[in-house]
């Protein structure tokens, strides 16, 4: 198994959050981070999994700076009430890793009336990170730049995002709403990456490699065969997790923001994904969907760049 390698030690001192951290390449991810010395806060929406991957982590790495908080990223209410959980018992924290997502073959609304997959793969990833910036931005204030990693996949390549269609009510396909959701992401990246300040907060995504997990069997025989499939060229977790953990890390991801990386390279993301237009008109249509005044938050979280001009396409 490749794992990816910090210095033990080197991340001391430092709390990092990490989504969808039970499985897969969250955990992973947060078992290296673990080892380097972080403070690591694993979330994850099955209690009785999360708290036995936290504490396999802690005996096998003889770490004591990991636990958990639960949440059910899929609705709104739940990443508001894991938000305020979080800000209520650390009062800063360096990183932000969102992770967690899935894909849902077949088209169904939450509680809240959102379609699963924009729900938990954007809009969780959107609403927490906004509503945690006040946290982050404190590392600005004690000398340190905050990082916010987003998970996105080389499969926003496929995307075919409309606007007017954010929900796919008028024409669903999993793999295309997946597809659509990790685009997201890196409008996301790049929308966020245009509203703060890189001294204070770096925003980066990332495709993490097709990575040998649980992900997809959700979905009863349809899943399991894609999964198979998926298995062929698969690498393990660990070494789908390196790229998240090296941005976690390395001083090299804070002399750029709102970028996109591949296998620790920084890589030209699909020419959708560069429409700032686009960017900012999904900013505009997630704040309405998750009910938030961004530009309040943004100010108010002390993290803003001074003099935000309006983004262009380039």
């Amino acid at each position: 198994m490749t794992r990816p390698h910090l210095p033990e030690g080197s991340l001391e001192g430092r709390t990092i959050i990490v989504t969808g951290a039970s499985d897969g390449i969250g955990r992973a991810c947060s078992r290296a981070l673990a080892v380097a010395g972080a403070t690591v806060v694993m979330i994850g929406r099955n209690e009785a999994k999360t708290v036995a991957a936290a504490r396999a982590i802690m005996a096998e790495t003889g770490s004591r700076s990991v636990s958990w908080e639960i949440g059910n990223l899929l609705r709104q209410d739940a990443v508001h009430d894991l938000a305020k959980r979080l800000e209520d018992r650390w009062s800063r924290a360096d990183t932000l890793v969102n992770n967690a997502g899935a894909l849902f073959l077949e088209r169904q609304v939450t509680a809240e009336g959102l379609e699963r997959t924009f729900a938990l793969n954007h809009l969780a990833y959107f609403t927490l990170t906004l509503l945690l910036l006040p946290v982050l931005a404190t590392s600005a204030a004690d000398g340190r730049t905050a990082r916010v990693v987003n998970v996105a996949s080389r499969a926003h390549r496929d995307a075919r995002l409309r606007l007017d269609d954010l929900q796919s009510e008028h024409q669903y396909a999993g793999w295309r709403a997946y597809a659509n959701s990790k685009l997201c992401n890196v409008l996301f990246t790049r929308a966020l990456a245009h509203r703060v300040d890189p001294a204070k907060v770096v925003v980066h995504a990332l495709h993490p490699g097709v990575v040998s997990t649980r992900f997809a069997v959700n979905n009863g025989r349809r899943g399991r065969l894609m999964r198979r499939v998926m298995d062929v060229v698969s690498i393990d977790a660990a070494a789908g997790a390196d790229t998240m953990v090296w941005l976690c890390a390395d001083d090299a991801a804070l002399s750029t923001t709102g970028d996109y990386w591949v296998k620790r390279a920084r890589i030209a993301p699909s020419t959708a994904a560069l429409d700032a237009s686009l960017a900012e008109s999904l900013w505009s249509a997630s704040a309405d969907l998750a009910g938030l005044d961004t530009d309040a938050l943004v100010a108010a979280s002390g993290a803003a760049r001074a003099n935000l001009q309006p983004a262009t396409s380039r």
